[in-house]
């Protein structure tokens, strides 16, 4: 970000030496190697001396040989002005052999020379490829090399003298504060207090829902350096009225270290919406009894601040003077992929069935009725507490004798009436649980559930509908060790049955048993079930009343009813499928007979026997008396 600068205002001069490694490199002076020599060894390899000087002639350049004689001995001169001395008076080698060997050693000079040559280039190579490198690259050693060039001095142009001893002389206004007649030191001084009082209001509140963080000058990273330091040069080498605004800085990194507790507080991810099995309490007659039903909790969405949106917003409202700013960011959202409409769709209910019984008599009720009725809610209770919650996966089965196991009186069922093989009623263990068997039969055919192992009481049952006629055909008994009731999750999906009492709204001595069926939703279908009675025998046939004779039973005694009559059906049942209101199809139809059962009587064939008179023996009568007349 930079300073804001009238655009009439003239533009500094700003100056800069030239950075050495931009100037021209200096001319370079050739030199000549010149070898020290002896009459005996024209190159003395053994000190290997060399010279070097600055000459540029050709002519300085090759060796310079001469020879002096004095008497037997000779001397020769060499270019350093040594003079050797020959005992011999003369060379040893002859001259072309003494060329040949100086040119062999030129070479090898010539040779090292430029070996050292290159090994200075790599030198100098290697060494501006690290400065470019700590440079940060081509584009960045540009930039120091134009503002190099852009600070260095014009021509005829004098330096400017320290900015902070400058003072600035014109009429400059720095976010509202005069500066004019101060130096740039003063003028610093002053500008940063009032900073320092502009960063201690900033209090930016960023809100998401119900998260929300206060952001301070240093949480933003607010620096106004630069653009006061700007601003200073600019009013101390402007020479008209002006009024700069301070511009300040941010930084990113400090702005998304700030807001991670916020992040931190939002859900970063979505969070699915989930479904649990919960329970109600049902308190009936000082008894508490638990209701299952299903509890669905909301997802939530995730999601991140968008963290350079947000950084806009920001700039936006310091630019503007708003530190206190609220501010909503920019979010990016998910959402959960399991809602709870997903949920419901998967635990439907599909299906479900309620029948009642009375738990309890009242005053005018016969203690043996009032017995049977405690017994038999005390079996009901039990079994309900066994298979209150039951899951069953697409294939598995469902058994309801394995479920609650033996009914017997050592496993804590009690003796109430269940049906005998059509002969009437007797008590057993667990008498009542067909009615829970019967409630769940009719709950899986309204659930679409069709392969079921089921079998009809001996008689009809008068607690499957309120019409009697309506509930012949969907009773289902069950008998410990021998009749069993089950049927098989052919829906294709899993499958939730929730069996629990409730207390009936119409009686206070009845209970509810309630059956729910859950599971995937078939959008739009719905299962019915109907019946139709093929054939009717009435039990009224006198012809057909039984009779079992008692001897010891006088026959005069009232007739002892000793099975009760019950008419004879033949039904036909049927689960009719609904698609959007209309009938689809039938998916099941069963046969269940019930015998007609004939009453039977218990009578006496014993006749009265009456007791035996003493009859007095006849007197005489006298001759003269007549005997009395008797009624026949």
């Amino acid at each position: 970000m930079t300073t804001a600068v009238p655009t009439d205002a003239p533009r500094p001069q700003v100056y800069l030496k030239s950075p050495a490694f931009v100037q021209a490199p200096a001319a370079r002076k050739s030199f000549s190697v010149q070898p020290d020599r002896s009459v005996d060894n024209p190159f003395d390899a053994a000190n290997g001396t060399l010279h070097f000087s600055h000459e540029t002639s050709a002519a300085k350049a090759a060796p310079a040989v001469r020879a002096t004689r004095s008497g037997s001995s000779a001397s020769r001169s060499t270019s350093s002005g040594v003079k050797r001395t020959s005992s011999s008076g003369g060379s040893k080698q002859p001259p072309k052999k003494r060329r040949r060997r100086y040119t062999v050693k030129k070479k090898r000079l010539l040779l090292a020379g430029a070996f050292l040559l290159f090994a200075v280039s790599v030198l100098i190579g290697t060494i501006l490829l690290l400065h470019y490198f700590a440079c940060g690259g081509r584009e960045r050693c540009q930039q120091q090399v134009d503002s190099y060039e852009t600070a260095a001095p014009q021509p005829g142009a004098s330096s400017p003298a320290t900015p902070d001893e400058t003072v600035i002389s014109s009429n400059v206004t720095i976010n509202g504060i005069s500066v004019q007649n101060l130096t740039v030191s003063e003028a610093r001084t002053r500008l940063n207090d009032a900073i320092a009082r502009t960063r201690a209001s900033v209090a930016i509140t960023v809100t998401y829902e119900e998260h929300y963080i206060t952001l301070h000058a240093d949480d933003l990273g607010l620096d106004f350096s630069q653009s006061l330091e700007d601003a200073l040069l600019l009013a101390a080498q402007s020479g008209t009225s002006q009024t700069l605004d301070l511009t300040p800085t941010f930084s990113s990194e400090s702005l998304r270290n700030a807001l991670q507790p916020l992040n931190e507080q939002i859900p970063s991810h979505a969070v699915n919406a989930t479904a649990e099995i919960s329970y109600r309490t049902n308190e009936i007659d000082k008894t508490a009894y638990y209701q299952p039903y299903w509890e669905f909790t909301p997802g939530t969405n995730g999601a991140r601040i968008d963290s350079d949106a947000l950084e806009r917003q920001i700039e936006e409202a310091i630019l503007s003077g708003n530190y206190t700013a609220d501010l909503t960011p920019a979010v990016t959202v998910s959402e959960p992929d399991v809602t709870v409409e997903t949920l419901e769709a998967q635990y439907h209910l599909l299906g479900s069935y309620s029948t009642n019984y009375r738990f309890k008599g009242s005053s005018s009720t016969p203690a043996d009725v009032a017995e049977n009725c405690m017994a038999r809610d005390t079996n009901i209770s039990k079994a309900v507490g066994m298979m209150q919650i039951t899951k069953l996966e697409p294939g598995k089965s469902f058994s309801f004798n394995k479920k609650t196991g033996e009914r017997s009186e050592k496993k804590g069922w009690a003796l109430a009436n269940a049906v005998y093989q059509g002969s009437g009623y007797r008590k057993e263990p667990g008498g009542g649980v067909c009615q829970i068997s019967t409630t769940i039969f009719n709950a899986i055919l309204r659930a679409g559930i069709t392969n079921i192992t089921r079998r009809g009481h001996s008689i009809p049952s008068d607690y499957v509908t309120d019409h009697f006629e309506e509930g012949l055909g969907f009773d289902a008994t069950v008998d410990d060790g021998h009749i069993d009731f089950g049927f098989k999750n052919d829906t294709g999906h899993t499958i939730y049955m929730f069996i629990y009492i409730t207390k009936n709204k119409d009686s206070g001595r009845r209970k509810n048993i309630n059956v729910e069926i859950y599971g995937a939703e078939q959008s739009g279908v719905e299962y019915k079930c109907r019946n139709e009675i093929l054939e009717f025998t009435p039990s009224d046939d006198k012809d057909k009343v039984e009779y079992e004779i008692d001897k010891t039973m006088l026959a005069s005694a009232k007739p002892i009813l000793l099975r009760n009559p019950h008419d004879g059906y033949k039904v036909m049942t049927y689960v009719d499928q609904y698609v959007n209101g209309s009938f689809s199809k039938t998916v099941r139809t069963e046969e269940t007979v019930y015998k007609v059962i004939y009453p039977k009587y218990k009578i006496g064939s014993a006749e009265i026997t009456p007791a035996p008179t003493n009859t007095p023996k006849p007197t005489a009568t006298p001759a003269e008396e007549t005997p009395p007349e008797t009624e026949p």
